[in-house]
């Protein structure tokens, strides 16, 4: 193989090399899946000045047979009325000499959207707000925050005095060689008292500190660099193939609990039990309640954040371990520095008491949406410690004076947890939030004199969560289930709790009742009740805008409208059959059949529907979905 170059490249260049086509994606190349809070982590460590990672791309001739295009996201593009990529610059573009990214498309992008300001136009498409830099910020976590389009709208964050007086000033360049000016131009306007309203202009030391902050954004910004790897362009495309093995197969992240195990191991390495960290997760997993979420080769810093949101709910705990590089042995969120602080007493109190973490984990999905669903299910798994938690405490540390019990905090949580979904709370910060609402659920249940099912105490536990930080009206919630549920192209947190009921309620196959369908590691899947083909197929007339994924601005055919568990046994036996047809030949009749039916909100009106035949798609999507939504709103109340 030829040698490789390698440089390194700043924000600007790379903005500059994408937006006019000097780096390039392949068409083969996955899409853009990075999360908000994933970009977010990003901006973080690029104002840090910390490293990023690196890129590896392959040079190209001037007339490459390889299929290439400029990075994009999702939009609806006007000019032919239906769903498409936005590019970033003119795809039709190609300079004189450009690279395929072969590796570092989902980091590009990530700096393109939050650098260079490329966004859908339209609003109800993900990706379609900006990021700003908050100079209000208590907690590094809420540093970066990302506003979507009807939000930055609403506060008409699109002038200089709208930035100063919100505070948030936003990241995307709009021109890619003056970040000095872009920077100086917002420190110029926080000094300006005309930006602010009259008589109410921040104090000298305000001013200092939100200079402080903007400038510190643009010296991380201006000293960030990309490593850049450069295949040349006589490599065949076979030898690429090898590159992408080795940048498959090496370079294994170390995670938190690695540091973790590593250092409690070597802490009771001389006690009687030492404490294998890796291996008592892995060992939670076989205990009921557990399946499909303890785990140490997928996400196993959840077990951490639980035994630290644990830490953070007692009032009589274990003294933390003192972390190198911090002035105080602490925990006071679920951040990997508090998680390295817990102690091996801590760890061994939990492990010891496995069978009521179990109780816990399965009380937690029974209680939020009644039944069983895995951590990869869940939107916002991290509300699982405010749970566990407060359980915990109730169990072991409760104070003689509490008057609460475990079906107040079922209640009160229930509506919690799918009001912070829909809210998006933890969409960024929750490893300092998570902390907050222990202690604010800490606070409100002390207060309890009441019965459970008693209406003052209700009431008084919907006025509190209606003033916890971030958490949305009901209305403006209820807006944002029926947009998840009706339209396949969300993401996210929204696209898990539009689902979370589909795979809760999985019980028994609808072609074979005899089938169990309710393991939620393996034995079912969510397959499409009007099958993607068919809509494809079918997407005419009455039914063009609910069977097209791509003419019109709601996915019908994906969302969970159109969705329902079901074995691949019967899903193949389904196949490509309109539902009418299927139900038919299926013979999907009994009342086994028709009871699981309901179970998974397709009614008798629904069915009625279904069997009616093709014209009647739109009309049966609309109705199963009002019955999703009327569901999840009514675990919203306590």
């Amino acid at each position: 193989m030829s040698s490789i170059e390698v440089k390194s490249v700043s924000i600007p260049k790379i903005l500059d090399n994408l937006f006019i086509g000097e780096w390039l994606t392949p068409e083969f190349q996955r899409d853009f899946v990075w999360t908000t809070s994933q970009i977010i982590s990003l901006i973080n460590s690029i104002i840090d000045a910390k490293p990023i990672g690196m890129a590896t791309l392959w040079q190209q001739e001037e007339k490459s047979d390889l299929p290439l295009e400029h990075i994009s996201v999702n939009d609806f593009i006007y000019d032919k009325s239906k769903s498409g990529p936005r590019y970033f610059g003119d795809n039709d573009h190609r300079p004189g000499r450009y690279y395929a990214i072969l590796d570092g498309k989902q980091r590009s992008t990530a700096i393109a959207m939050a650098f260079g300001g490329l966004k859908a136009e339209h609003g109800n498409y993900r990706y379609s707000g900006g990021y700003f830099i908050n100079a209000d910020y208590d907690d590094v976590q809420d540093r970066i925050q990302y506003l979507n389009k009807a939000e930055i709208d609403r506060r008409g964050l699109n002038t200089l005095t709208a930035y100063v007086q919100n505070a948030l000033f936003p990241i995307a360049l709009k021109k890619f060689d003056r970040l000095v000016q872009h920077f100086f131009e917002f420190i110029s306007a926080i000094d300006n008292d005309q930006n602010y309203p009259e008589g109410r202009a921040a104090s000298k030391a305000e001013k200092d500190r939100r200079k402080e902050i903007v400038q510190a954004a643009y010296e991380g910004i201006n000293n960030t660099l990309l490593a850049v790897y450069i295949v040349p362009k006589e490599e065949t495309l076979g030898e690429i193939c090898d590159i992408f093995e080795v940048l498959n197969t090496t370079g294994t992240k170390v995670t938190t609990v690695d540091l973790i195990h590593s250092s409690i191991y070597a802490e009771t390495m001389n006690e009687s039990s030492q404490i294998h960290i890796r291996d008592e997760i892995d060992l939670l997993s076989e205990l009921d309640g557990l399946q499909g979420w303890s785990t140490s080769s997928f996400r196993p810093e959840l077990i951490a954040q639980n035994v630290a949101a644990i830490q953070i709910a007692l009032d009589r705990k274990h003294t933390p371990r003192q972390v190198a590089g911090r002035r105080e042995a602490r925990i006071n969120s679920i951040k990997s520095s508090d998680l390295l602080a817990i102690s091996s007493l801590s760890w061994r109190d939990f492990f010891l008491n496995r069978e009521f973490v179990a109780s816990c984990f399965s009380d937690f999905q029974t209680v939020t949406s009644g039944g069983r669903f895995s951590l990869s299910q869940c939107p916002y798994p991290a509300t699982l410690n405010v749970y566990l938690a407060l359980r915990w405490h109730l169990e072991f540390d409760r104070p003689p004076d509490a008057h609460w019990t475990q079906t107040h905090l079922n209640r009160i949580f229930r509506a919690f947890f799918w009001r912070n979904t829909f809210s998006r709370r933890y969409d960024q910060g929750f490893l300092t939030r998570v902390s907050v609402d222990i202690g604010e659920f800490k606070k409100f249940l002390l207060k309890t004199r009441a019965k459970s099912d008693d209406q003052i105490w209700v009431s008084e536990a919907e006025d509190f969560l209606g003033t916890l930080p971030l958490m949305s009206p009901l209305t403006v919630i209820q807006e944002e289930v029926r947009n998840a549920i009706t339209d396949g192209n969300i993401r996210g947190a929204l696209r898990s709790g539009s689902l979370l009921l589909l795979h809760s309620r999985a019980q028994k196959d609808i072609v074979d009742p005899t089938q169990d369908i309710s393991n939620i590691t393996s034995a079912h899947e969510l397959h499409h009740i009007y099958p993607r083909r068919w809509c494809r197929d079918n997407a005419l007339g009455v039914n063009v805008t609910s069977l097209s994924e791509s003419n019109y601005l709601t996915n019908w055919v994906e969302s969970s409208s159109n969705l329902i568990p079901m074995s691949t046994k019967s899903n193949k036996l389904w196949d490509t059959m309109e539902p009418s047809t299927a139900i038919s030949l299926l013979k999907i009749s009994t009342s086994d059949q028709i009871d699981q039916l309901k179970r998974y909100f397709v009614d008798e009106g629904c069915l009625s529907l279904l069997k009616g035949g093709a014209m009647n798609a739109g009309d049966f999507l609309r109705a199963r979905a009002k019955l999703i939504e009327a569901e999840i709103l009514r675990l919203m109340r306590v």
